[in-house]
Parts: structure tokens; C-alpha cells; sequence
């Protein structure tokens, strides 16, 4: 997490419950809520008349829950004007557009295109509507289309002499939404960097825009989707009713991301009253992510609140935002590549029902909320105040963090016999736990055995009750990530968590080349890591034989910078040795700073090194270490060209 604590909304969870006035929301215009639909991206130029018929029945099933409008994002227009007036690619569309509107309208659905504010379209060629705003606007309103997404593509910023960017999209972006009218969704996607849409797409009646750089849209990938989304918050305090912040497209369907992570980003988008456009073919999209209904309502909730942060720390986030009616949502993210307890007070001296809205969980709390969370997950409540009868909030965790950042799974050595902790609290302190019972269940050939005991008469409010197990993996588990699975069952109920813990085995006793040794974590900027070649491109193994400064080493690791490679050394490994440079395969351009880290620890780090200068030896002392990692920044610029090596990069162990 690159955003530091907006601190000032730390007081969100503490205001009363109490609805807002009719008058908070200003008028919405086209949309009472954030738009949700689909949009064919994903098809690029492949679309066609027959794909969005097919999209729009497979959507059918979703219109009940508010997923009304079928976009049709680019590759629709035919490469010229007819008699002046746009007109669909007739090959693609051969029925017209106005036959299409007319489907998807018959489906209870709406349809929408993407225009562009420039001289052409963004993508498959055909005109933009640049002093073409009105007969452009004309037009698809005749056709029946109920959403524009207006692109910012071919702009002719010459003609705008001593305007900056900014000035120049609010002199185009205001005609066409008078030209639509407010009837049709208006959706402004023309942030490039400079153009900043959150200070001024409301005053120009756009009904949502993005907050991600357009020409560089939301991948099917968790770091990039998390990186979307943070800086979607940092617009918060610009979105609101009738005009919302766009992170981009719903992801979950395409096949990129775990389900765990598809459901974080729909639970990041609805507390953000994001718009829930799905990219993937929506028969592809899980009905356990994209169809819930209670998770639905946080994003269209009326009040169209931005939620904000309460706290954020490192990894770990909380999020508020209030909801009519009274109640409020709240979201424990975690970030991190491990499990983790993400806690927040709720405030006050009520007691208060909440409700997680993906697993339908119901407690009751006198005021602190507190939930281990997977990795990479997110977890979403409902609170309200309540007298009724509900079971305390409880707590379970598996294996949590020895300390707060403390991101990587516990690891086991095969053969040998590792300890893991499970802690029980009585978190809600709205009643006692009775007859508190935890157990274990480990894959095949694996032993758990509780070292301390595993039943517990009662726990009061407040009271933890821990276990200790040894855990032991069998000689020969292979190298990899695996779940231990604890359960805890009480008179109120039965709960579960899930340990993921890594088997890994140290290098062997003398000098290992890291390139000959399996990592436990890898990233690199543009193309994977890899071993004995230079970084090469984004493919794996495109890489050149590893030379730095016109000297060629057979052994070492390439990446792009930043990178951070990293190694289990089991507290038996003595030093790290590489020589540290940029490859020529970027000649003298490209930057950095190579590092080596021992557990927590900096040990070595190189000053600056560029294209143009020979290879730097790196030594390193990472006595008792139980994990190293070789790191390299990009060296405070930017990560062009930043082709880094660890040449001949060895590991020294008992």
C-alpha cells in the first residue's frame, strides 16, 4: 500500500446513526445510482451485431439485481460519416444500431457506445465527434442509446493555444452532455495525467468518471487492481450522487485473479459507489461474486456516499461509508500475502448487529469489530444498532502475524516439526462462550497435535483463548503453499480458519548459485525473473545472456526494476555475494539501486548504478536470516530501461 491514513475520516464510525436529510443528494440526473451493466472490451474489435445480442441474453438473468446497460466500448463505427452522420460498421453491424437498441431495450436492459471527444475513435478507426457534438449527440439518441462513454482519443490540442490539457477537456466535454441531455448516462472517460476530471466532471454533468489513466486500463490482475483502487480513493472527496468515481471495469469471470480476489474488488467498488460494469462474458462471471444481492445495495445504496478510510495501516485497511436508513458498511481489507486481524471500533456504548454480507455471518458487539481476514481478501458488514438477540462477535485466528506488517506465510521444513498458534476471542462481549472447542485438519501424511490444551469451559467478553500445535510436514513434502485448515465450535456455533503455510528447504551446506535455488517470492516490473539471462521482455525466457559493462556471466538472475526476489535461508546461511549492474541490453540507459535484506533488516545496499558504469560487487552478511531477499529500485526516476542484473549471485550456508 503506497497511500498513507486519511485520518480525517477516523471519526466516520463514531457519528450516530442517523439518515441523511432528502436534501444531502443533489439531483442524479440520468443514473439515481452508479451504472452497472457490461461493457466489450474484452472483445476489442472482434464485436459484433451477434456478441452483443449473445452478452445481452447472457445478462438477463442479472437485470433483477441492476445490471442494466450493454456497452459497446469502441470498434463500432464505420470508418466514415454518411451524409455527415455517424453510421456503424455495416459488417459488424449489419442491422443497425437502432434494431440493436431496440433488442437490448426488449431485454429491459439499455444500451450504450463510446464516442470520442477528438478526430477519431479510440480504437477500429471511424470519426470522432470533435465540432461534431450536437449531430453526434442527435443522432445516437435517435437511435435509442441511453449511455455515452465519451473518450478522450485524437484530441487537436493545436487548436487550443495556451490552454493546458485541463482546459481543453473542459471546453469539449461540456457540449456533448448539453447535447445528450439528461436523460443519458454520461460517462467521461479522459483522464490521461493532466486533464483531472474528479475537480470538474460534476460541474460538467458527467454522470460518472475515471480515476484511472484511460490509455491504460484495469488489468485481470490483483496488484494492478489494488493499485486502481487506491487511487480511486485518494477522489473520494469529489464523488458523490449522480456523479461517481470510475475505477474501471469489474474483473471477476476472466480467469486471472482468485475468486477471493475478485470478491475484494467488488466489495472495494461498492463501497466506493463505483460503477459494477463487468468486463468478462457475463455468463463467465461467478454468481457468488457478481450476484449478492446485500453487497449489490452497499454500491447502489441511495445516499451514494464515497466510502472513506477510517484507518490504514500498511497492509491493513478499513473503510466506512454510511448508508440510508441509518446503517453503516464497513470493510476490513487486507492487502498482505498472508492472513491477518483487521480490527476497528465501532464507537458509542450500543450494541450493534453486524452482518457479513458475503457469508450472511450474523453477531452482535458492544463495539469493536474485529475479523481475521484472508490474504488478499476483504470482508464486508452491514451494522446497525440493535437490541434483538444475536451470538457475540468471535474472533478466530490461524497462524496470525508475529508483528504488525508482517506479510509472508509461516514456513515449514519437510520432515520437521514447526508450531502454529490459533487464538479464540470473545470479541463482541455481548454474552460467554461456552464449551470452546478447536481442532485441526492438515493435508495427507501431515501430523497436527496440540501442544497445549484444546478445550476451554467458558470465555468471557474480551477473553482469548490460545492453542499451540505442532505441525509437521512429511520428509520429501514438495516445495509450495499449503492450507491447514482449524476448526472452533461452541454452544453458539461453529467457525473456521484457514493457515497458509509455505514448505520450503534452505540451500545446502557450501556455495549455491540463487539461480540453481528455488525462491520463495519473485516479482519484476515487466517480465517475470529469470535465471542465467537478462530480463529480456515480458515473455519468460526472452531474456540474453547476462552481460553488464561488456562482461558476460553464465550464471546470475535478471528483472526489471523494481524487483524483489526472495529466498529461504532456514537461519543457516552466512553471506550473499553478486555483482550488481544494468545490462547492455539497454546500452547506458536505465538506473538503480540494488539492496540485500536479512528478515527485516537492510545488510548491503549499492549506491546508484546506471547503463553506463561497470558491475558493482555486492557482499552481504546475513547470519541466522531465516529469509533474504535481493531487491532492486528504480532508482527515484522511473522504470524505463531499468534492465537490472545479480550476476553470478551466490548463497553461503552450513
Amino acid at each position: 500500500m503506497r497511500i498513507l491514513t486519511a485520518a480525517a475520516a477516523a471519526a466516520l464510525l463514531a457519528v450516530p446513526f442517523m439518515p441523511l436529510s432528502s436534501t444531502a443528494a443533489s439531483s442524479t440526473g440520468a443514473a439515481a445510482a452508479p451504472p452497472m451493466g457490461w461493457n466489450s472490451r474484452s472483445l476489442g474489435c472482434s464485436v459484433s451485431e451477434s456478441s452483443v445480442r449473445q452478452a445481452a441474453d447472457a445478462l438477463t438473468p442479472l437485470v433483477p439485481l441492476g445490471y442494466r446497460y450493454v456497452v459497446i466500448d469502441g470498434c463500432w463505427l464505420a470508418a466514415q460519416r454518411t451524409d455527415g452522420a455517424l453510421a456503424p460498421d455495416a459488417a459488424r453491424f449489419p442491422s443497425g444500431m437502432k434494431a440493436l437498441a431496440d433488442y437490448v431495450h426488449g431485454k429491459g436492459m439499455k444500451l450504450g457506445l463510446s464516442l470520442s471527444a477528438g478526430t477519431q475513435a479510440c480504437s477500429g478507426g471511424g470519426p470522432g465527434s470533435y465540432r461534431s457534438e450536437a449531430a453526434d449527440a442527435r443522432q445516437v439518441r435517435d437511435w435509442g442509446v441511453d449511455y455515452v462513454k465519451y473518450d478522450w482519443c485524437s484530441v487537436p490540442t493545436a487548436d487550443f493555444p495556451g490552454q493546458n490539457v485541463q482546459q481543453i477537456a473542459q471546453a469539449l466535454y461540456p457540449p456533448m452532455r448539453q447535447a445528450l441531455g439528461d436523460d443519458v448516462v454520461f460517462a467521461m472517460n479522459n483522464e490521461d495525467g493532466s486533464t483531472v476530471p474528479w475537480l470538474w466532471g460534476k460541474d460538467a454533468g458527467a454522470t460518472t468518471w475515471r480515476t484511472n489513466v484511460y490509455n491504460r486500463p484495469i488489468a485481470d490482475a490483483y496488484p494492478t487492481m489494488v493499485d486502481i483502487w487506491e487511487f480511486n480513493q485518494l477522489r473520494a472527496e469529489y464523488a458523490g450522487p449522480g456523479s461517481w468515481a470510475d475505477p474501471d471495469l469489474i474483473q471477476a469471470g476472466r480467469g486471472g485473479m482468485t475468486e477471493a480476489e475478485y470478491r475484494t474488488q467488488f466489495t472495494l467498488w461498492a463501497m466506493g459507489a463505483a460503477p459494477l460494469i463487468l468486463q468478462a462474458d457475463p455468463a463467465a462471471a461467478p454468481p457468488a461474486v457478481v450476484a449478492n444481492p446485500k453487497v449489490i445495495a452497499v454500491d447502489q445504496d441511495p445516499l451514494g456516499v464515497h466510502g472513506t478510510f477510517v484507518s490504514t495501516d500498511g497492509w491493513y485497511h478499513v473503510l466506512a461509508k454510511p448508508l440510508a436508513g441509518g446503517d453503516r458498511a464497513v470493510a476490513l481489507f487486507n492487502e498482505s500475502d498472508r492472513a491477518a486481524t483487521v480490527s476497528t471500533d465501532l464507537g458509542g456504548g450500543s450494541r450493534y448487529r453486524v452482518e457479513e454480507l458475503w457469508s450472511g455471518a450474523v453477531a452482535s458487539t458492544r463495539g469493536e469489530l474485529s475479523a481475521q481476514v484472508p490474504a488478499h481478501s476483504a470482508l464486508l458488514y452491514r451494522v446497525s444498532e440493535s437490541r434483538g438477540q444475536a451470538p457475540p462477535l468471535v474472533t478466530f485466528e490461524a497462524d496470525p502475524p508475529r508483528f504488525l506488517g508482517d506479510d509472508r506465510p509461516s514456513t515449514l521444513e519437510p520432515g520437521k516439526t514447526g508450531e502454529i498458534i490459533t487464538k479464540v476471542t470473545n470479541t463482541g462481549d455481548t454474552g460467554r462462550l461456552r464449551d470452546v472447542e478447536v481442532a485441526a485438519r492438515v493435508p495427507d501424511g501431515w501430523r497436527a497435535e496440540a501442544r497445549t490444551p484444546a478445550t476451554a469451559g467458558r470465555l468471557d467478553g474480551g477473553e482469548t483463548f490460545a492453542v499451540t500445535w505442532a505441525v509437521t510436514p512429511p520428509a520429501g513434502t514438495a516445495p509450495g503453499s499449503y492450507d491447514l485448515t482449524f476448526t472452533q465450535s461452541d454452544g453458539q456455533g461453529t467457525r473456521s480458519a484457514v493457515a497458509v503455510v509455505t514448505v520450503a528447504t534452505a540451500p545446502g551446506s557450501g556455495r549455491t548459485y540463487l539461480s540453481d535455488a528455488a525462491w520463495t517470492r519473485a516479482t519484476s516490473h515487466f517480465g517475470p525473473v529469470e535465471k542465467d539471462t537478462s530480463n529480456g521482455e515480458r515473455a519468460a525466457g526472452d531474456g540474453n545472456p547476462i552481460t553488464i559493462g561488456g562482461v558476460t556471466y553464465a550464471k546470475g538472475l535478471g528483472a526489471h526494476a523494481p524487483a524483489d526476489i526472495e529466498y529461504y535461508a532456514g537461519g543457516r546461511c552466512s553471506t550473499v555475494e553478486f555483482q550488481a549492474g544494468i545490462d547492455d541490453e539497454v546500452g547506458s540507459a536505465g538506473s538503480a539501486v540494488f539492496e540485500v535484506w536479512a528478515d527485516g533488516g537492510r545488510v548491503a545496499h549499492t549506491g546508484l548504478l546506471t547503463g553506463a558504469m561497470p558491475a558493482a560487487k555486492v557482499t552481504a552478511s546475513v547470519e541466522g536470516a531465516r529469509y533474504i531477499r535481493l531487491v532492486a529500485t528504480n532508482g527515484g526516476d522511473n522504470a524505463t530501461s531499468d534492465h537490472v542484473d545479480f550476476a553470478d549471485a551466490t548463497i553461503t550456508c552450513q
